[in-house]
């Protein structure tokens, strides 16, 4: 008996056979996302749906199928058959969605699957009421094993490939695998329907436990398309809550975040992501992650892109945390670093993006940048970012090298005694904001510590060099106004260049220290570049340091006395006593060589106050004598003078431990140490003039004192610096000085002492002026206490 087909029941079945596929290949992601005590329910949901979907097409493709006779099926048979297909895909979709999945495993699943298949289907063609019964061919039924099995592997890998892909496929891809599906189906259906035989004379039986072959499809057909109805609809409803349970995460997230899809467009952004970039999270929604980052033509940004772009090729493997600027919606830039997550969700894998604004630490970075790099004080790079940069310096230096030039101030120390610490800072901020105009684009400028500033000249020459340094003295030695006070502050600057001086970092700093410190000893307020022969200086200078400090109780330190003289007269009223240094190999060293040594590395307190007590000493021991009384003068150095109750105090212990009048101990200060601080300085002089003890100003006219304060300083005698008297009975403009002195001196109640009279011819013009007193090499250079001693009693020579 030959059957014949229905077209339309063929469509049909493929028909159901499509939905079912398509909802199967919807839950297996669920399968592959599932945990726990979900997993075995999205197992059973989706094995059901695939083998309810197989049974339904084969009972509406035996609908298809048609006889000369009525088609009766055994429903007990039929259930049997219904049980088998979903069971055989259920344990085929568990064995293949097994996490560490292998191609046995493939195998062994698809196996299950397709003797579910062959079973359903035979089953089903043995539930009909055949008489007498069916028979078939051998070749057709293992060819529908053969293609059960093919298409079982087909429908198992699309399953597992979605669920293990990570990434949810587009529409169009889940339609095109689910016909594929289908399709496989349908063949193993109509291949098994080409095994069956029906002989002449065959009919269906009818009993209590068979129905019609319409009505059982109708009904097979019916429930099978309302399971499948019904679990689509639950699926996506738990879709969606799951949806909405994943964005109140990452709404609920305390940072910013974004999700990001594999193909690199943004899904999802929190409120915290839209109050950061400044887009709503409809607006990122869908876009490529590409708009986030910086594209106008800055250096940074193609490395940015590069970095950018790293990440986004990233979100298919891997996470990371990675730093990057990111570009706001008002095209503004924040540094900010990604965090990233991979993650599965509702059967895809995404990148969760967690963002974290960093403009606040990049701002504290730089604070802490820069309080380790510059000076708070003058805004100036300090000595750390000296030796960075001058290690890049050496670095980089071609042929041409770099210059270097060490500047220090000239009586800072004294500006920051004298007016406090306060002022000083002020002094120099502006002094620093003088040195970087001076040098502009040229070059930079340090703060290297205390008052002491480097410029470093990247390019140049030694004549550009010095060229900037003299603009620099120039902008320095400008007066400025502190505290009410005018202040001369200057600028010794020593230079060197490399490689002409030095090739690495310590020798050409320290021979540009050398230069500076040459340039103060050659009078201040200069440049010196640096020369060889300045290194033995300090070299010996050095060495001259050591052996002071050992010198006083070595008994190498001796006091000299020079002569006092009253010109008229030609008598020896007074002595100045001076400090000499008996060197054992150098011999006889003068004052002006190692008291600005003592000076400068603060050995001149001590030094002073030995002089003090050693003159007192050898003055008292003169009258115990019965020599005549002298007027005995002392230098006072402006260390000494700075610390007002020790000077104080150590005058009075020497007076009253040698029992010597007050009234004859004179004290000597130079102009520039009382001018720093007029009133301070008033306020110590009172206190020294109230022990009896007589004030006197020395190198008169070589500093800076305002005739205003000279009225008010209380001195007794001015002391008239040699350089307007060497020349007096030639240079009628230093005649005119000194007489102008001697008048004011008159007028003023002070004595005047002409310094420096070395030759007869200075006597007539000094006379002339009325000038009282003298000292100079004429009348005596200075000599031992013997010495000095055995001339008092003779008689002046006329």
């Amino acid at each position: 008996m030959q059957g014949t087909y229905d077209f339309r029941a063929i469509v049909l079945s493929f028909l159901i056979a499509w939905f079912a596929a398509f909802v199967a290949v919807q839950l297996a992601g669920r399968v592959r996302s599932a945990s726990g005590r979900t997993m075995p329910v999205w197992v059973w949901a989706g094995g059901a749906a695939f083998g309810l979907g197989i049974w339904s097409m084969h009972f509406t493709g035996m609908l298809a199928f048609r006889l000369p006779v009525p088609m009766y099926y055994d429903v007990r048979m039929t259930v049997v058959s219904l049980v088998a297909a979903v069971l055989s895909c259920v344990l085929a979709l568990y064995v293949a969605g097994t996490r560490r999945r292998s191609f046995a495993q493939l195998l062994l699943a698809a196996a299950f699957m397709a003797m579910g298949i062959v079973s359903m289907h035979y089953l089903g063609m043995a539930s009909i009421t055949f008489s007498p019964g069916a028979l078939y061919s051998p070749f057709w039924v293992i060819a529908s094993i053969v293609v059960a099995l093919a298409v079982s592997l087909v429908a198992l890998h699309l399953l597992t490939r979605f669920s293990w892909i990570g990434n949810e496929p587009s529409f169009g891809v889940q339609v095109g695998a689910a016909a594929l599906m289908a399709l496989g189906v349908c063949g193993t259906h109509y291949t098994g329907m080409a095994a069956l035989q029906v002989g002449p004379g065959t009919f269906c039986l009818t009993s209590p436990g068979a129905v019609p072959g319409e009505q059982l499809s109708l009904v097979i057909v019916s429930i099978a398309l309302l399971y499948l109805a019904a679990i689509t609809i639950g699926s996506q409803r738990d879709l969606h809550a799951s949806e909405q349970r994943f964005r109140a995460l990452v709404d609920g997230a305390p940072g910013a975040m974004i999700i990001v899809e594999a193909n690199g467009r943004i899904s999802l952004a929190n409120v915290e992501a839209e109050r950061l970039l400044g887009y709503t999270r409809g607006e990122l929604a869908g876009r490529p992650i590409e708009v986030l980052i910086p594209s106008r033509l800055v250096p940074r940004c193609p490395d940015e892109r590069a970095r950018f772009l790293q990440v986004q090729r990233k979100l298919h493997v891997s996470g990371g945390e990675h730093e990057l600027h990111c570009l706001r919606r008002d095209g503004s830039e924040i540094p900010v670093e990604f965090g990233l997550s991979p993650l599965v969700v509702q059967g895809r894998r995404v990148v969760v993006a967690s963002i974290m604004d960093l403009t606040e630490r990049k701002q504290a970075e730089e604070r802490i940048a820069r309080l380790a790099y510059f000076d708070t004080l003058t805004g100036l790079p300090n000595r750390s970012k000296f030796e960075l940069r001058m290690e890049q310096a050496l670095a980089s230096a071609g042929t041409d090298g770099f210059g270097l030039i060490f500047a220090d101030l000239d009586g800072f120390k004294e500006i920051n005694d004298s007016l406090g610490h306060s002022a000083g800072d002020r002094v120099l901020a502006q002094i620093a904001h003088r040195l970087r105009e001076g040098v502009g684009e040229r070059g930079e400028v340090f703060r290297f510590g205390g008052d002491e500033f480097i410029v470093l000249l990247p390019s140049g020459s030694p004549t550009r060099d010095a060229g900037i340094a003299e603009e620099l003295i120039r902008r320095v030695a400008v007066p400025m106004w502190m505290e009410g006070e005018q202040l001369g502050v200057t600028l010794s600057l020593g230079s060197v260049r490399h490689p002409e001086h030095g090739r690495d970092h310590d020798q050409l700093l320290k021979r540009a220290d050398i230069a500076m410190y040459q340039a103060k000893g050659a009078g201040k307020n200069v440049h010196l570049r640096f020369l060889p022969d300045m290194e033995a200086s300090v070299t010996r200078r050095f060495a001259m340091l050591n052996e002071l400090r050992n010198a006083q109780e070595l008994g190498q330190l001796v006091l000299l006395y020079q002569p006092m003289i009253e010109l008229r007269t030609r008598r020896i009223i007074g002595a100045e006593a001076l400090v000499y240094w008996d060197h054992p190999r150098h011999g006889r060293i003068t004052p002006s060589t190692f008291i600005p040594v003592a000076e400068e590395h603060g050995l001149i307190e001590s030094l002073g106050e030995w002089v003090l007590e050693e003159a007192v000493r050898q003055s008292a021991a003169w009258r115990a004598n019965g020599l005549p009384p002298l007027r005995l003068a002392v230098n006072v150095s402006s260390a000494q003078f700075r610390d007002a109750s020790r000077l104080r105090n150590a005058v009075d212990r020497v007076l009253r431990r040698h029992g010597f009048p007050a009234d004859s101990l004179e004290l000597e200060i130079t102009e520039r140490q009382i001018m720093h601080d007029p009133q301070s300085s008033i306020a110590t002089m009172v206190a020294l003039s109230e022990l009896g003890v007589a004030m006197a100003l020395d190198d008169f006219g070589t500093g800076y004192s305002s005739l205003s304060h000279l009225r008010d300083f209380p001195l007794r005698k001015l002391k008239i610096d040699r350089s307007f008297t060497d020349q007096i009975d030639r240079d009628p403009q230093g005649l005119a000085i000194v007489r102008a002195v001697c008048e004011l001196g008159r007028n003023l109640g002070m004595q005047v002492v002409a310094e420096g009279v070395e030759r007869e011819a200075q006597v007539a013009p000094l006379l002339g002026v009325d000038c009282a007193l003298v000292q100079g090499f004429l009348f005596g250079a200075p000599m031992s206490a013997a010495e000095f001693e055995r001339r008092m009693p003779r008689p002046v020579p006329a």
